[in-house]
């Protein structure tokens, strides 16, 4: 249960941290130290999450999907759209004379998940075992191991065709 929690308090982070990293490439995020600091923090914590939930290889390609991206721009872009969509309603020249601001709510809470983060990382290594997650998996799938492989792939393909039509019309 502890190890499902992570993963949706990750997937809800990366959300979180896409939405401010668009407001800290522009300059407008108070306190950058503070989320770069925070952001490298939350990059080792779910390395250490990962590795420790799925094993070594596992955890490894996990993560370098996650930090490229492909994992939030594959399945988790769509939470972030109606922010988006409020970018793109403005026309430009407003946006350069009145940029657009970010969320105090959310940007106050980041630190905090990344805490709650941290300590449930540490509860996970008492309470599971190293590779835990892919041995459920596995035992679900009856080592059946190309079948996941071609859904997860075939998803993270549509998903970003998706994501590029939709981002498309939004743009036009």
């Amino acid at each position: 249960m502890i190890s499902v929690i992570i993963l949706i308090l990750i997937f809800f982070c990366l959300i979180i941290h896409r939405y401010l990293t668009f407001f800290w490439e522009n300059g407008n995020l108070p306190y950058p130290f503070g989320f770069t600091t925070f952001a490298t923090i939350f990059i080792a914590i779910y390395l250490i999450n990962y590795i420790w939930l799925f094993g070594f290889l596992v955890g490894i390609i996990i993560f370098v999907l996650t930090l490229f991206q492909i994992i939030f721009s594959s399945y988790l872009w769509p939470f972030l759209l109606p922010s988006v969509m409020n970018i793109h309603k403005k026309p430009s020249t407003l946006l350069l004379l009145t940029p657009p601001e970010v969320n105090p709510f959310i940007y106050g809470i980041w630190p905090f998940i990344i805490i709650a983060l941290s300590g449930l990382t540490i509860l996970n290594f008492f309470i599971y075992d190293y590779g835990y997650l892919l041995i459920k998996i596995v035992d679900l799938l009856n080592n059946n191991y190309k079948t996941p492989i071609i859904l997860l792939v075939g998803s993270m393909i549509l998903g970003n065709l998706i994501r590029i039509y939709i981002m498309k019309r939004l743009s036009d």
